[in-house]
């Protein structure tokens, strides 16, 4: 009898555990009886023209430092300090070259 009861108790525990019955939806709107004929619906512009690209066509040089940017990693410090790793503690970063070639 022991047992018939509590399977009974774990078939009601896991029957009363399950999904909450799903909330009413909302009245939705009612259209009004006499729509405004005096306004059309919104197109989009047949006529817009993409941006003008403004990149130059050959290849492009740069001087530029190579320090990466690494995300914010100063969430476990105290307020006011962050993580420093050795390039970040250098004086002068290492200067160098940017070359950058389009493909076409």
């Amino acid at each position: 009898m022991t047992r018939i009861g509590l399977a009974l108790f774990l078939l009601l525990a896991t029957a009363g555990a399950g999904p909450a019955p799903a909330p009413s939806l909302p009245v939705p709107p009612i259209p009004p009886e006499h729509p405004p004929m005096d306004q059309s619906a919104p197109i989009p512009n047949p006529d817009a023209r993409a941006p003008a690209d403004t990149s130059s066509g050959g290849m492009q040089v740069s001087v530029t430092d190579f320090r990466l940017n690494h995300q914010d990693q100063s969430l476990g410090y105290a307020r006011g300090q962050q993580f420093q790793d050795s390039e970040d503690r250098r004086v002068i970063q290492t200067p160098g070259l940017t070359v950058r070639v389009p493909l076409q």
